[in-house]
């Protein structure tokens, strides 16, 4: 009887994805029934593997409520702050402190997304290791991913915004196309172009099923917004759930990969 590896993530219902290298090597645990030819887990699987993760592992919605929080509590001291700025400060100043205020706010706003989807990515990559999610881990693993995570996510935002603003059509590709660079960052510690470059070719190799994961994500998230009174709530709610979607479709097939380039690596060797 073979022994267990001490070093190997504990296994469960739950784990569809063993990692053992932050490098991206990684083995599946086959189903029969679920797989193409290729390897590759259908659909179905990815969308209801998503949902158990999300069940079984409902802090993961913590990240996502603390901008939010953030947004409440920070509305609260501005005003109070614009209110004794205006008994006590003259018009200038005034304007100047306005200004300074809200370029900080939307800077501390902008951080805080970033560090939440991470932190949300890293809990399910260790949930769909079978391990529960760790919100303490994954804040420490992405908050030194933080520079990566921030300056990419605006370089992607800048060219994006570029490509709606001339022509539309290229800025809907490239928000297609750049969908994954969280994940790249989180999961692969890629950064900037790399990670551009990545998330392009990624989509590009799985334009059929990409296609499909960004717009269930879409309409998951326009039609729980547009919910009267509760729709925003719902579609807060919902974040971990898209989350997971586009992080176990590049788990999966990132895992398909990278077992195919070792194959052939293996195979020139042998040649």
């Amino acid at each position: 009887m073979k022994p267990e590896d001490p070093q190997a993530p504990p296994s469960d219902g739950n784990s569809d994805y063993k990692f053992y290298s932050r490098s991206g090597d990684i083995t599946g645990k086959p189903e029969a029934g679920r797989e193409d030819e290729a390897g590759n887990r259908d659909l179905g699987h990815i969308f209801s593997q998503a949902l158990k993760i999300y069940q079984d592992n409902p802090v993961i919605i913590l990240p996502s409520l603390i901008p939010i929080a953030t947004l409440a509590l920070g509305m609260l001291i501005f005003a109070g702050y614009l209110g004794l700025m205006t008994i006590f400060a003259d018009g200038g100043f005034l304007a100047l402190s306005f200004m300074a205020s809200i370029l900080l706010f939307v800077i501390l706003m902008v951080v805080l997304i970033f560090l939440a989807e991470g932190a949300s990515i890293e809990m399910i990559r260790q949930a769909s290791m079978g391990r529960a999610a760790d919100l303490s881990a994954a804040w420490k693993s992405t908050r030194r991913n933080l520079e990566p995570l921030v300056l990419t996510s605006l370089l992607a935002g800048i060219m994006i915004a570029l490509g709606y603003a001339f022509f539309f059509i290229p800025g809907l590709i490239m928000s297609f196309a750049f969908y994954f660079i969280t994940q790249l960052i989180v999961i692969d510690g890629k950064s900037g172009l790399d990670a551009l470059k990545a998330s392009y070719r990624f989509v590009e190799a799985n334009l059929s099923d990409s296609l499909i994961v960004v717009l269930a994500s879409v309409a998951i998230s326009a039609v729980l917004n547009s919910i009267p009174i509760i729709g925003p709530l719902l579609g807060l709610i919902s974040l971990p759930y898209i989350y997971a979607l586009a992080t176990l479709l590049y788990l999966d097939r990132s895992r398909v990969r990278e077992s195919s380039l070792k194959m052939q690596g293996e195979h020139v060797e042998i040649s």
